[in-house]
């Protein structure tokens, strides 16, 4: 169901990345990062490098094929760092993990099961997404970035798009029906008793910085913000990589 690879050495970091996106957007923190962690870096499937596999009907399916590589790979020492859609998924991960995680780090997501508008939002989605796909795809990646920045990340725009293109419809779709059945996740990470980190941009369009704040208290997560919108690995490496330089994660020796 899932395809990864890993880069480095040391400590498991799981990388796992948001709607319309793969496991290249980590590229940037693979590069600073490979020399104190081993990084996993997934493909759920009908992104990436995984276009041929049937994305699932609810998430906690792949929580559970996360657990499963991870006993694979017999790594017992590791972090989850999800994006969007992967906070979700991370969040179930850690209902189901045998061994908890040492670290959990939250960028653009939520803990929250989705409020009545929000699901109104994402049947609109569906339906769109099944009669005008390419419009749909430019339009959704371009509204996760403010006005301003369209010039400036122009380029990763471009190939977020056509990489996001590359996803089959029904991947897509069943994406977002997957989301909207999760169920609320602030009692899982307010159990959890591992380093727990929220990153959020103040002009997030998707989570209101409000929002963050509450959910950082509710669940003893540290908050971290950034000026941006949704798009923290693009718009605030330094920070992500301030955050996990920081996590206290042993060599599965120790």
């Amino acid at each position: 169901m899932l395809q990864y690879e890993t880069h480095g050495q040391g400590p498991a970091l799981f990388l796992l990345h948001g709607f319309l996106e793969d496991r290249n957007i980590w590229q940037f923190l693979a590069d600073e990062l490979t020399y104190r962690y081993t990084l996993v870096l997934i493909d759920f499937p009908g992104y990436g490098n995984n276009l041929s596999q049937e994305f699932p009907e609810r998430l906690e399916h792949l929580a559970e094929a996360l657990e499963d590589l991870r006993q694979s790979l017999e790594i017992h020492q590791y972090g989850i760092v999800g994006h969007s859609m992967g906070v979700y998924i991370g969040l179930s991960w850690l209902d189901v993990a045998r061994e908890q995680p040492n670290c959990f780090v939250a960028i653009n997501g939520s803990v929250y099961a989705d409020s009545p508008e929000r699901l109104n939002e994402r049947k609109r989605s569906i339906s769109l997404l099944n009669r005008h796909k390419e419009a749909y795809i430019k339009m959704a990646i371009k509204g996760l970035f403010l006005p301003e920045q369209s010039a400036r990340y122009s380029a990763e725009i471009t190939e977020l798009t056509n990489r996001a293109l590359q996803c089959p419809k029904a991947a897509l779709t069943r994406s977002i029906e997957a989301m909207s059945k999760r169920d609320d996740q602030v009692r899982s990470l307010s159990r959890y008793p591992g380093q727990k980190h929220i990153i959020c941009g103040v002009k997030d369009p998707l989570f209101k910085w409000s929002m963050s704040q509450e959910m950082a208290q509710k669940t003893g997560a540290d908050l971290h913000t950034y000026q941006g919108s949704h798009m923290g690995w693009l718009e605030a490496p330094d920070l992500i990589l301030r955050v996990l330089r920081t996590q206290r994660i042993p060599a599965s020796s120790d």
